[in-house]
């Protein structure tokens, strides 16, 4: 009878140090999630966020150190978030301003955040009002995006956000220096397309008189009926008979442009796919 409630006893204690062990995983689990919650929050704020793990630690190092310069050089905040998906029913663009606001709104000229999704292939840039101010909406995030768009949809990540960098760079060193917005179509010189449209003219019109002049057998006609052999031709009678008209319509197809906009009073930017 002894050995059976010992036996008995030692069953219960199993399942009790079973029952424990089973309890203290939610709790582990929780304080794991909890801990890692905590390092992604730490993370935020800082110059590049790469949550989708799309530069080795090397060129993740060499691009803080890239925008941390710009940032100090100008008095900007600048942020590169990536992340794998975007969460439920919120769009890159709204995450990216929501982004901006939380942990990137401190910067005394202004602030920017460039937004990757991957799951979705969404990318995004949000800017603030004074940041806006010198990256305008449509011609300045589309030059931006002619930047870095191309290595982005290659796979060639580092070079792509170091683009982006440099532009951004480039963008506010000309605000500073000319006192308004950069605008590529500004580069484009009227003169030099005039000079350039005669310089073509004329080198196909000297092309053309040399070609001519190689062709000893062939001279201009005078009449149209040069080039009318004699006799071989009569015309007897003429008349005009309408046979019909038919008319083709299309509907003009819409223009779907890729890139979305989120901008609202204290937002501005764009994105769209890579």
């Amino acid at each position: 009878m002894k050995k059976i409630f010992m036996r008995l006893a030692m069953v219960f204690m199993c399942m009790a140090v079973f029952i424990a062990g089973m309890a203290q995983l939610p709790v582990s689990s929780a304080a794991q999630q909890q801990k890692a919650t905590a390092a992604m929050a730490t993370d935020m704020g800082a110059p590049v966020v790469d949550q989708a793990k799309l530069l080795s630690k090397e060129q993740a190092e060499k691009l803080t150190a890239k925008i941390k310069e710009i940032e100090e050089r100008h008095q900007v905040k600048i942020g590169i978030y990536t992340l794998q998906n975007l969460p439920n029913g919120m769009t890159a663009g709204k995450l990216a301003n929501n982004t901006l606001d939380k942990y990137y709104a401190n910067g005394r000229n202004g602030s920017i955040v460039f937004l990757i999704a991957m799951g979705s292939r969404d990318w995004y840039i949000s800017t603030d009002n004074t940041m806006r101010q010198r990256i305008v909406d449509g011609v300045g995030i589309d030059g931006l995006k002619g930047m870095f768009l191309e290595d982005l949809s290659d796979g060639n990540y580092a070079e792509s956000f170091n683009n982006f960098a440099a532009g951004v760079d480039k963008y506010l060193t000309y605000y500073e220096e000319e006192g308004e917005p950069y605008d590529p179509s500004k580069e484009f010189s009227i003169l030099a397309a005039v000079v350039a449209v005669l310089l073509a003219l004329f080198i196909g019109w000297a092309f053309r008189e040399y070609l001519i002049s190689c062709m000893s057998n062939v001279a201009p006609a005078v009449e149209a009926s040069a080039y009318l052999k004699q006799g071989s031709f009569t015309l007897t009678q003429s008349h005009d008979n309408f046979l019909y008209t038919t008319v083709v319509r299309e509907t003009k197809s819409k223009n779907n442009d890729s890139s979305s906009s989120s901008s609202d009073s204290s937002h501005g930017g764009g994105g769209g796919k890579f």
